[in-house]
């Protein structure tokens, strides 16, 4: 937050006087039609922060998680590697557009890694107002938070069968025998890593592009692998229940999520 905060003041210094045509050039001119008040400095700080934290470090999370589970499932690893080396030429071929978007199996394999480790994975609180509400026949006063984890909706069976296995075959219809379009269609509706509705992250769009665009040059540029005996982001069995899976990637909640690992090696092609 401090360093969101003092990147935001170093930007507000420069004012509009210069030809950087960034996020904050187009805040700082921003007025209100009926008042003709610009932003107050709080308001710029809390953009500074969803500039900054909400649209970086979710990335961040969401691409380590893939890199995770594709060096822990070598055919996945393997498939995927393919269709990037199959589908592009060049290196510099690889951005945003219809080939890209005709990569299936990686877009599989970025929703499936934010399925399992949800770069949100918390819930988004709401607080009970007066009166009370009865949420799942159960009745809660008011002033009590409520909220439904990501990660809970992620891992419920009733949407995704083997909740906590990496198969991004399970986005892909007709991909197996046991994956149909509805059995996707019902994955899709329960699959909220951008939250949903009109107050869905309003940078969804940017996530994809980017993590779509790094993973697939770093699949064309190089062969890569587990780093030997390095264990990094995974669960142990030593650990509490719910942390003891080894081959799933490790969370903890603070809004957005922190995170270790994992020690991969790459190779040049």
């Amino acid at each position: 937050m401090n360093y969101s905060k003092a990147q935001a003041l170093e930007r507000m210094k420069l004012g509009n006087d210069s030809d950087r045509r960034d996020f904050f050039y187009y805040l700082l001119k921003a007025k209100d039609p009926e008042t003709g008040a610009g932003f107050s400095t709080p308001e710029l700080w809390g953009e500074s922060n969803l500039l900054i934290i909400a649209g970086s470090d979710t990335t961040s999370t969401a691409l380590a998680a893939s890199f995770f589970y594709l060096v822990h499932n070598e055919s996945a690893l393997q498939k995927v590697s393919k269709e990037v080396r199959d589908a592009f030429g060049d290196l510099e071929d690889i951005q945003s557009g219809p080939k890209l978007s005709s990569c299936t199996y990686l877009r599989a394999v970025i929703d499936e890694s934010m399925r399992l480790s949800p770069p949100v994975g918390g819930l988004l609180p709401r607080e009970v107002l007066q009166g009370g509400i009865v949420i799942d026949d159960k009745s809660l006063p008011a002033g009590v938070i409520v909220g439904t984890p990501h990660y809970t909706i992620h891992h419920s069976p009733d949407y995704f069968p083997s909740p906590f296995a990496f198969r991004p075959e399970r986005w892909i219809a007709e991909s197996t025998p046991s994956v149909t379009a509805e059995s996707v269609a019902l994955a899709r509706s329960a699959f909220c890593p951008f939250s949903i509705g009109p107050r869905g992250c309003i940078g969804k769009g940017m996530a994809y592009t980017e993590l779509s665009t790094a993973l697939a040059r770093t699949l064309f540029l190089y062969d890569m692998r587990l780093a030997p005996g390095m264990t990094l982001g995974e669960g142990d069995r030593d650990l509490e229940f719910g942390r003891h899976r080894a081959t799933e990637y490790q969370l903890k909640d603070s809004f957005t999520s922190l995170k270790d690992g994992p020690i991969a090696e790459f190779r040049r092609r």
